[in-house]
């Protein structure tokens, strides 16, 4: 299977697309056009206690002077271009079709980091395709649509079923935040996943802060994709699914974990 790599650049000005063996190609800049979200499935009350009071090892402190977070931002897309996305995909399992290395200034990221709210940074987007025992990439999958109540979230990585047929995940790997989600339905859907920052001692997969948001994609039948970020600080991360509906989206499933 022949992969893709893209390098775009969002906010409309402008990209590339890598495809390997066929030289280089125009398309559109990358967008998030999601509507209004909708729907009640994972939805909590408040953030709590718990929440991440500083940045990792290597992250610039909350409130550093603007050069060191784009300092920062520049090393973590240089990076990003040098990894091998393959070998990443195979080691969850999956085959990769396409990679797509977006830049962006997401000020929800930004804010959750204590960066300036125009930082430039860069998420990471795949279609995979994941199939036979291997497709949870060693995480535990779990029935139900990742409501229900426990003591509190687990830690490392995890997948749940969602409501709409498929398999949502959420896992850290080489310093990023993954979340996933497999279609399993007939025919195709749209929607984009969203990732967001709860309590570490949260007891279910409520809505929290927002982390980071995928762009509007459309999923067809047995297509994996996924969103990554640069994994910042500790915190409790709750992965949601919005489908698309003719109102908004509504949230068709979710899971978390403490990472």
């Amino acid at each position: 299977m022949r992969t893709r790599l893209s390098r775009t650049v969002a906010a409309g000005v402008g990209a590339t697309v890598l495809a390997l063996g066929t030289g280089l190609v125009a398309t559109a800049p990358a967008t998030a056009d999601i509507g209004e979200p909708i729907g009640t499935i994972g939805e909590g009350s408040s953030d709590g206690e718990n929440l991440p009071d500083g940045n990792l090892p290597g992250v610039p402190e909350p409130g550093s002077a603007a050069d060191e977070w784009a300092a920062w931002a520049a090393a973590e897309r240089a990076e990003a271009e040098a990894t091998d996305w393959e070998a990443d995909s195979a080691a969850r399992g999956c085959e990769l079709v396409e990679v797509s290395i977006v830049d962006e200034v997401d000020a929800a990221y930004n804010e959750a980091m204590g960066a300036p709210a125009d930082l430039a940074t860069h998420r990471v987007e795949m279609v995979e395709s994941c199939e036979g025992p291997a497709e949870s990439g060693g995480m535990t999958l779990e029935t139900g649509d990742g409501t229900a109540s426990t003591t509190a979230i687990g830690s490392g990585s995890d997948c749940d079923s969602t409501k709409g047929p498929g398999t949502i995940c959420i896992y850290k790997s080489s310093g990023r935040i993954y979340s996933s989600w497999k279609y399993r339905g007939s025919g195709s859907v749209s929607g984009f996943l969203r990732i967001y920052q709860i309590s570490t001692s949260a007891s279910s997969c409520y809505r929290g802060s927002t982390w980071l948001t995928g762009p509007s994609r459309t999923w067809s039948s047995g297509m994996t994709r996924s969103i990554s970020k640069t994994r910042t600080t500790y915190s409790g991360y709750s992965a949601h699914i919005w489908k698309k509906v003719w109102h908004g989206h509504t949230d068709w499933g979710s899971t978390c974990s403490r990472l």
